[in-house]
C-alpha cells in the first residue's frame, strides 16, 4: 500500500473508530508530500488525518515535537489521536486539530505592515522550535518510541550538509552554473568551512516558508506541517525561508521574522552572513533536485538568482 493507493475503505473505518458518534466527510489532501494526509470534518470541525508511507516508522517523534510545543504555547496544531502501528493499514496514524485561516503564500492581498506584524509572531514561535536539542543531524529517526531525547540520522553536521554537495555543484554546472560561479561556491566554502563544525543539533521544521505560516483576518494562527523535521545548525529554517523569500509574495519577510526571532534567541552582528551561508547548500541541493526532475520554472529561476545573490554577498568578505 503506497501514498497513491491508499485504501479508503479502510480510511473511512480508521476515521470511524476515531469519531465513533459523528458522521464525518473525508477528502484526500493533494499537497502533502512527506505524508499521506485527509482531511475529515467532523460536526463543522475541521481534523487532520495523516498517515506514514513508510511501514516502519512512527509519528511518535512528532507527536512529542507538537506536544512540547504546545506546552511552551508554540501555535502548532494539537494532536488529538495517535497509533505507532495501525493494524488495519499496518502503518503509523496521528489526526491532529486544525490552523485556522489560510498561509501568508496566498495572503498578498494583506499590507505589508500587516504581513510583517504575522511574520513577528512567527519568528517568536519559530525560536522555540529551533531551540529544542536534537542528538544529531539530517532526517528524524522515524523509528524510536521513546521520544524524550529525539534523535537524527547522523552524527555530523559536515557529513549531512556535504552529503549531495560535490555531484548537486557538478550537475549546476553543467546546466545553469558560469565556471566562475562554481569557483566562487567553492571558495566560499573553503573560507567559511569551519562554520560547519556544529557539535549541537537543533530541530528544525525543514520546509520553512511561507506556505506554512497560517492566518486568519490578519491575525497569526499558526504553524503547520512538520513531515519534513530534521535535526540541523540552528541557521537551517532561517536559511529555507530565505531561499524561498518573494517566491510567493513581492513582500520580503526574512526581516519581520528576524525580528521575531531575535525576541527569544539573541543573533549574532553577523547573522545574515550565516543565514546565506546555509541557504547556499538548501538551495544548491534544492535546485539541482528540481532541475533532474523538470525543466526550469519561475521558481527554480527565483531560486538561482537567491544563490547568485548570496554568492555574491559572502564575496564580499572573502
Amino acid at each position: 500500500m503506497n501514498q497513491h493507493l491508499m485504501d479508503m475503505p479502510a480510511v473511512k473505518t480508521i476515521v470511524g473508530h476515531i469519531f465513533p458518534t459523528q458522521s464525518a466527510q473525508i477528502e484526500r489532501v493533494t499537497e502533502g508530500i512527506s505524508t499521506i494526509v485527509y482531511r475529515v470534518v467532523c460536526q463543522n470541525e475541521v481534523f487532520y488525518l495523516r498517515i506514514l508511507p513508510e511501514e516502519h516508522a512512527s509519528f511518535a517523534p512528532e507527536v512529542a515535537i507538537h506536544t512540547r510545543l504546545r506546552q511552551m504555547q508554540v501555535k502548532v496544531p494539537e494532536v488529538i489521536y495517535f497509533e505507532h502501528y495501525n493494524e488495519l493499514i499496518q502503518r503509523s496514524i496521528m489526526v491532529t486539530t486544525e490552523i485556522k485561516g489560510r498561509p501568508i503564500g496566498q495572503s498578498s492581498f494583506l499590507s505589508e505592515e500587516v504581513l510583517h506584524a504575522i511574520l513577528v509572531e512567527a519568528g517568536r514561535d519559530l525560536a522555540h522550535i529551533n531551540g529544542i536539542p536534537v542528538d544529531g543531524f539530517g532526517w528524524m529517526e522515524h523509528d524510536q518510541l521513546e521520544t524524550e531525547h529525539l534523535r537524527a540520522q547522523r552524527s555530523a553536521h559536515r557529513a549531512f550538509v556535504l552529503e549531495d554537495w560535490d555531484a548537486d555543484l557538478a550537475f549546476l554546472a553543467g546546466n545553469v552554473l558560469h565556471a566562475s560561479e562554481r569557483i566562487h561556491l567553492e571558495h566560499a566554502l573553503s573560507r567559511y568551512n569551519s562554520w560547519l563544525n556544529v557539535e549541537l543539533g537543533y530541530l528544525a521544521h525543514g520546509d520553512f516558508d511561507t506556505n506554512h505560516i497560517y492566518q486568519e483576518g490578519g491575525r497569526y494562527t499558526g504553524i503547520i506541517d512538520f513531515g519534513e523535521i530534521r535535526g540541523a545548525s540552528s541557521w537551517y529554517d532561517l536559511g529555507h525561508f530565505h531561499v524561498r523569500d518573494g517566491e510567493a509574495l513581492s513582500y520580503r519577510g526574512l526581516p519581520g521574522l528576524i525580528q521575531g526571532y531575535q525576541e527569544r534567541i539573541s543573533l549574532p552582528s553577523d547573522y545574515m552572513q550565516h543565514i546565506r551561508f546555509t541557504s547556499i547548500f538548501i538551495n544548491v541541493r534544492a535546485l539541482a533536485r528540481s532541475l533532474q526532475k523538470r525543466p526550469a520554472n519561475r521558481y527554480t529561476q527565483l531560486q538561482l538568482e537567491v544563490l547568485r545573490e548570496d554568492l555574491a554577498a559572502l564575496q564580499l568578505f572573502l
